[in-house]
């Protein structure tokens, strides 16, 4: 796409052009959480009791939810003040880093 074509292009068509531009990002970081998922899955545990060790999730649902990426980009009036999924992504892989590291509890 050129200048002129941008140019040429209404308030309307832009805000659609930046909504899919917005899905398609939510579907390559569905795409991401799916690869981490399968290796999380692998190894993600935790402790429940003294020597049982279980999943940390259950689902895949509760490691990335499709459907809310999508309404807030589709609902932007109901969108949260900062990004509370990019900082769960950042304090899994800091426990993960732990956990690797022997010293941390999961």
């Amino acid at each position: 796409m050129d200048f002129a074509e941008i140019n040429r292009m209404t308030l309307y068509e832009f805000e659609m052009r930046m909504k899919a531009s917005d899905l398609r990002r939510v579907d390559r970081e569905h795409e991401i959480h799916l690869q981490a998922w399968a290796n999380w899955n692998v190894q993600a545990m935790k402790k429940s009791g003294k020597r049982k060790r279980v999943p940390v999730f259950k689902t895949f649902k509760q490691f990335f939810d499709y459907k809310k990426a999508e309404l807030e980009i589709l609902n932007p009036q109901k969108r949260k003040s900062g990004s509370s999924r990019s900082q769960k992504i950042i304090q899994g892989i800091e426990k993960q880093k732990e956990r690797r590291n022997g010293r941390g509890k999961l």
